[in-house]
């Protein structure tokens, strides 16, 4: 991430000499939304990395996130030097729940609960961590230009109550092979579903383009204990060239 503030940096200049200069270019940069996901690839592929993790060798899940928080405050204050006035930040989801992670682990017969515990314990942990970070981010700036989403809660429903949204499949990817189609990447030679509209997972990590847009709708009008401070909506509508 310090490598992509860095391009945030070279992007700024470059900008300021296509658009006549830095004012310009800093009106640009205010209204502009900075979206930034945080945490899924820090839990899956690192500290509960199989088979045996160095991360969790060191510290103990909590410790690892405290930490985590710490370093991406430091990223976020960084953003609104740079000249970010709308910054969403999106938490990570039901990671145990994930057809890699049901692959790996399985689950037990009580489809609500059975994703994994620990690493689901962890991404709730990290939503509600990131949550209030965010919120004391704000208040130090006095203004709310952070939002967080927490996908947790959001894919809650999706998974535990699937029908609702429309989906027939929750657990098992669209593309893939193995367990869940949880195992290995989506190639020519993976079984492949017939309607990716009606599966939650496209493949054993990523949600399908319907998944996706039924969170982005959450994002965009969800109440408050799913997206605080404000929607993304609410957010967009509010004058942040300062």
């Amino acid at each position: 991430m310090p490598e992509q503030i860095a391009s945030m940096e070279r992007y700024q200049t470059q900008l300021a000499a296509v658009v006549g200069g830095e004012e310009q270019a800093r009106k640009l940069v205010n209204r502009a939304l900075f979206f930034i996901s945080l945490g899924t690839w820090d839990l899956v592929g690192n500290y509960f990395s199989p088979p045996f993790s160095a991360r969790a060798g060191q510290s103990t899940v909590a410790d690892f996130i405290d930490y985590l928080i710490s370093e991406y405050a430091k990223i976020l204050r960084r953003l609104v030097e740079l000249g970010a006035r709308r910054v969403l930040v999106l938490g990570p989801g039901q990671l145990g729940c994930l057809p890699v992670e049901l692959a790996i682990r399985g689950r037990g017969s009580n489809f609500a609960t059975d994703c994994g515990s620990e690493i689901q314990t962890a991404s709730l942990l990290f939503n509600s961590q990131l949550t209030q970070i965010t919120q004391q981010l704000n208040r130090e700036l006095g203004s709310d230009i952070y939002v967080a989403a927490n996908r947790y809660t959001i894919a809650y429903n999706f998974i535990n109550n699937p029908d609702a949204y429309g989906f027939t499949e929750a657990s098992v990817a669209c593309c893939g092979q193995g367990p869940y189609n949880g195992v290995g990447q989506c190639t020519p030679a993976s079984n492949l579903c017939s309607n990716r509209d009606e599966y939650v997972y496209w493949d054993s990590y990523h949600p399908t383009e319907r998944s996706a847009e039924a969170i982005l709708e959450v994002i965009l009008t969800g109440p408050p204990n799913v997206i605080s401070s404000m929607n993304l909506n609410t957010m967009m509508a509010a004058n942040t060239e300062t």
